[in-house]
């Protein structure tokens, strides 16, 4: 999947999660029912979306890991070429 793929996904994602939320505390703070109702039912909606979210999250960080993998391998080889490039140039620099 392209970079704009995965942000596509993301900004999808977290749109659902915030509507849902956003949503249901609507839906209950205007709701007729009391206030001891109430509260238990932001409550119970409010565990449920926190698992929804982290589920999401790790969703999307399983998606993301391989990207993060390449991202580490492509900078330590590039440390590498650095590395060996002070190397051969201070070699150089010795012999003159």
């Amino acid at each position: 999947m392209s970079k704009n793929g995965n942000n596509n996904s993301l900004l999808f994602a977290s749109g659902v999660i915030l509507g849902a939320v956003v949503g249901g505390a609507m839906g209950i703070l205007f709701a007729p029912v009391a206030g001891e109702e109430t509260r238990k039912e932001i409550s119970k909606r409010s565990k449920k979306a926190m698992k929804e979210i982290k589920k999401s999250a790790q969703d999307i960080g399983d998606k993301l890991e391989p990207t993060f993998k390449n991202v580490k391998k492509g900078i330590s080889e590039k440390i590498e070429d650095v590395k060996e490039g002070f190397h051969k140039g201070a070699k150089a620099a010795s012999k003159r």
